[in-house]
C-alpha cells in the first residue's frame, strides 16, 4: 500500500513538474519574441512614413529682391573667396512651395556648412523651419552633401512643433538652375517617421 501511495504522489509530483517546465517554456517563448520583434525592425516596417514636398531656393549672387543665401564667413588662411577645406560657410536659404522663385515662401532653412577634404563635398547642418496647415516647426538634417551630385540624401535627427521626435531622411535634387546661373533650387522629398 505505501508503494502505491508513494508511485501515486511521485506522480502528481512529475505532473506538476512537467506542466511547471512547459509554462516556463511558453513564457520563454513568448519573451523571446516580444524581443525579437523590434529588433527584426517588423514594427517600424509596418508603417509607412509620412511625405512632405518642398522647395529650397538657394541664390549665389546679390539681385534686387533676392539677396545671397550662401556665404563664406572664416577660413584658416584667410581667404573666403574659395570653398577650401578649413573654411566655414553659412546659408539661410527661402522654403517655398514649388520651383517657382514667386510661390508662397512656407518657411526658411538656415544652416552651416563647410567643405570636406574629399573635392566639391561639404558636411552639412540645417533647421529647415516650415510653416503650413499640417506641418509647423522645425526639422534638425544632416548631409555629406556632394555639389556634383544629381541628388543628395539627408538624415532627420529630430525637430520642434510637429516634427518633435521624427526620425527619417530627405532626398534633395536639382529643380532649377545650377551651374553658370546664379540661383538653384531643389526640390526636397522628405519621408517621416514617428
Amino acid at each position: 500500500m505505501r508503494k502505491v501511495v508513494a508511485d501515486v504522489s511521485s506522480s502528481a509530483s512529475l505532473t506538476r513538474t512537467t506542466m511547471m517546465g512547459r509554462r516556463l517554456e511558453a513564457s520563454t517563448c513568448l519573451l523571446m519574441v516580444a524581443i525579437a520583434i523590434p529588433w527584426s525592425g517588423a514594427v517600424v516596417d509596418a508603417k509607412k512614413p509620412k511625405k512632405l514636398e518642398f522647395y529650397l531656393h538657394e541664390q549665389f549672387v546679390s539681385v534686387p529682391g533676392y539677396p545671397a543665401t550662401d556665404l563664406l564667413v572664416a577660413s584658416a588662411t584667410g581667404n573666403t573667396s574659395t570653398y577650401a577645406f578649413g573654411n566655414l560657410g553659412v546659408s539661410e536659404q527661402v522654403v517655398r512651395e514649388s520651383v517657382s522663385n514667386t510661390s508662397t515662401i512656407i518657411g526658411r532653412a538656415p544652416g552651416t556648412f563647410q567643405p570636406n577634404k574629399q573635392d566639391r563635398t561639404f558636411a552639412l547642418y540645417k533647421l529647415i523651419t516650415l510653416q503650413t496647415k499640417e506641418w509647423n516647426g522645425t526639422l534638425v538634417v544632416f548631409s555629406d552633401w556632394g555639389s556634383n551630385s544629381d541628388s543628395n540624401e539627408w538624415t532627420v535627427v529630430g525637430g520642434t512643433g510637429t516634427f518633435r521626435m521624427k526620425r527619417g531622411y530627405a532626398i534633395n535634387a536639382k529643380a532649377a538652375g545650377g551651374a553658370g546661373t546664379i540661383s538653384v533650387t531643389f526640390k526636397w522629398e522628405v519621408y517621416l517617421y514617428s
